[in-house]
């Protein structure tokens, strides 16, 4: 109840037309629907001592048409998301630190992930990290970084590669390794990994990565790896964690689906809290992305429901409408 008054204050009232007592408590009001949101998000342990919240805000520009990165960044931190996603490739990390720069919420409180290209070595990620990475974001130290993709050429991804490169790929973690020694990095990861390279990074090094960030969303989640990641206590993170256009090489389920529909209206939901808390109670934490305030707070507002066992079983196994078989009698 006190979410849904303090979402409609924030929707509706036009502070110009205001008294300034009435003005000061829509700003009071505006303040606590941040904090309800950033308490609202649960943390998981990727690593001794590092919490990842469970949800994050993607900076891939193609997924943000409305509103620029640092619009969209400044957004995400206001209403109280704390876990921010970049990558080199794709150019944001600087937009990204001048929103962080920018920002009121301390630096301790954000969780900040960022990812360096493909299998460059150990010399070339340090240099990156050190000399272009921090210095973009603007910070002393990445909470989580992530090798990007296994493969070295971009027409190879997400991962066509196999089990090529394994001597660059282990080389790289090597280096990253290093970056967490120097506390520069405070946990490391791997990105669009098959369960046999990161059992690569457990062979010769014996330990896991903390995260692999793959696609996954109700139209693409292997559950073989899922399982394999669980067993090696490695956490699973989606991009296109809702599908649409940065969904690759399958048919998405649209959020506008009348059998997501269906099953969101009985727990009184969107379809896209819907497929987020799917992810979340199979262990996934989503990557999202939006510049409407309104999705954007939905999306942090995806835990404060439980989806039924059955529930759950339905969604694993809903099947694009493209995929489905028709028969003709």
């Amino acid at each position: 109840q006190v979410f849904r008054y303090l979402q409609f204050s924030a929707v509706w009232v036009e502070p110009r037309r205001m008294a300034p007592m009435a003005l000061d408590r829509v700003t009071t009001a505006l303040a606590a629907l941040s904090a309800v949101s950033a308490l609202a998000v649960p943390d998981v342990e990727i690593s001794p001592g590092v919490k990842m919240p469970m949800i994050a805000f993607g900076t891939y520009r193609g997924s943000l048409t409305t509103c620029s990165v640092v619009e969209g960044v400044h957004q995400w931190l206001e209403i109280g998301g704390r876990h921010i996603d970049t990558a080199h490739d794709y150019g944001t990390e600087a937009d990204v630190g001048k929103a962080l720069a920018e920002s009121n919420v301390k630096r301790e409180d954000i969780f900040i992930t960022t990812k360096i290209p493909g299998p460059i070595g150990s010399d070339a990620v340090q240099k990156m990290v050190l000399d272009e990475t921090l210095p973009k974001l603007g910070v002393e130290y990445v909470d989580l970084l992530l090798i990007h993709t296994p493969c070295l050429d971009f027409k190879d991804f997400p991962n066509k590669c196999g089990s090529k490169l394994q001597k660059e790929r282990l080389d790289t973690w090597r280096g990253i390794t290093e970056l967490r020694k120097q506390g520069k990095v405070r946990a490391i990861g791997v990105s669009n990994y098959l369960a046999e390279q990161v059992k690569e990074v457990i062979d010769e090094f014996k330990e896991a990565p903390a995260v692999n960030q793959v696609q996954w969303h109700l139209a693409h989640h292997d559950e073989t790896l899922r399982s394999a990641m669980h067993s090696y206590g490695v956490t699973l993170e989606a991009w296109a964690s809702l599908g649409g256009p940065t969904a690759q090489g399958s048919t998405s389920i649209s959020l506008g689906d009348e059998r997501l529909k269906k099953l969101a209206g009985r727990y009184g939901m969107s379809t896209a809290q819907l497929e987020l808390r799917w992810e979340t109670q199979r262990g996934v934490v989503p990557v999202t992305a939006t510049c409407t305030k309104d999705h954007a707070v939905g999306d942090l507002n995806a835990f404060n429901f439980t989806l039924s066992e059955e529930d759950l079983e339905y969604l694993d196994g809903l099947k694009a409408v493209d995929d489905i078989p028709m028969f003709v009698g």
